[in-house]
């Protein structure tokens, strides 16, 4: 997981973009007359989000006389369209993920905008700038249109959620086989706040955290065995051990890598230190 800066796009610049792309006049008429509705809207998700309660944002099925399916009508026409009037807007905040890596997970390519809330559910904040998060193609499909019913079901939000990046709470397991695996789990500090050990969890299971970063790991193991290798002819164990530990501190400003959470377990792990390494195939 990665945190990202807030879009500098409003949800006033994307309605007015949408706004005079709509043709027909009585959509136009009707749109026109929910603008305050929509900005009440955003003004609500900012504070919600701010304060960690965007469980507390009610779900609608329309706003005034403008309907679900219009109002998720301007994001799919006029936003994500590849020739939509509002298409740079989406491009913004679908590139504003540095290296063009996905904040939800840290591996996969950004492909999408996710909405955090979904569009299904909360269609008054389909065009909302901070309600779209860049993600990559696996976290999008695994993410759906999942929602938070009570505050520890609120996802990891790149824009407001720094604060639960800060400790390591990805955790992984080394089971020996053979071959050897390693498994993945959201294991929050136990001094958290119980909602923010909800939370991670949440997340690590919404966005399928554990089949991404187990799938990741385990395919490094191979190229790590011939490096170990290396490593002991250089110094023996205490080099093998060095060289994980290096290979930890690398990635120690992103705590909930899977990077780190690996070398972590594999520096800490006698057994595997102690030529165990030597059973990865």
């Amino acid at each position: 997981m990665r945190s990202l800066p807030p879009p500098t796009d409003t949800q006033a610049d994307v309605f007015a973009l949408c706004l005079n792309a709509t043709t027909a006049p009585d959509l136009q008429a009707r749109l026109t007359a929910i603008a305050a509705n929509l900005t009440t809207a955003g003004i609500a998700y900012q504070a919600n989000a701010t304060a960690a309660s965007l469980h507390l944002i009610p779900r609608v099925q329309s706003v005034g006389a403008v309907t679900k399916s219009e109002l998720t009508g301007l994001y799919e026409t006029h936003l994500s369209k590849t020739k939509g009037a509002a298409r740079a807007i989406y491009d913004r905040i679908r590139n504003s993920a540095p290296n063009n890596r996905c904040p939800l997970c840290g591996v996969g390519n950004v492909a999408h905008c996710d909405h955090h809330l979904p569009k299904s559910r909360y269609p008054d904040l389909a065009i909302l700038p901070s309600n779209l998060v860049p993600a990559c193609h696996f976290c999008n499909d695994k993410k759906r249109a999942k929602y938070p019913s009570t505050a520890g079901q609120q996802t990891f939000h790149p824009y407001f959620d720094q604060h639960l990046l800060v400790d390591a709470w990805v955790s992984a397991v080394l089971n020996p086989g053979p071959p050897p695996v390693l498994v993945f789990n959201a294991t929050p500090p136990p001094t958290w706040p119980a909602i923010n050990q909800d939370r991670v969890r949440r997340h690590f299971e919404a966005c399928g955290l554990a089949i991404t970063f187990t799938t990741n790991a385990n395919d490094e193991l191979p190229i790590l065995r011939d490096r170990l290798v290396l490593q002991a002819s250089r110094g023996g164990t205490a080099a093998v051990q060095q060289f994980l530990i290096d290979e930890r501190d690398i990635h120690l400003a992103r705590p909930n890598s899977w990077q780190y959470a690996t070398y972590r377990t594999l520096a800490s792990d006698a057994w595997f230190v102690n030529e165990g390494y030597l059973t990865i195939p």
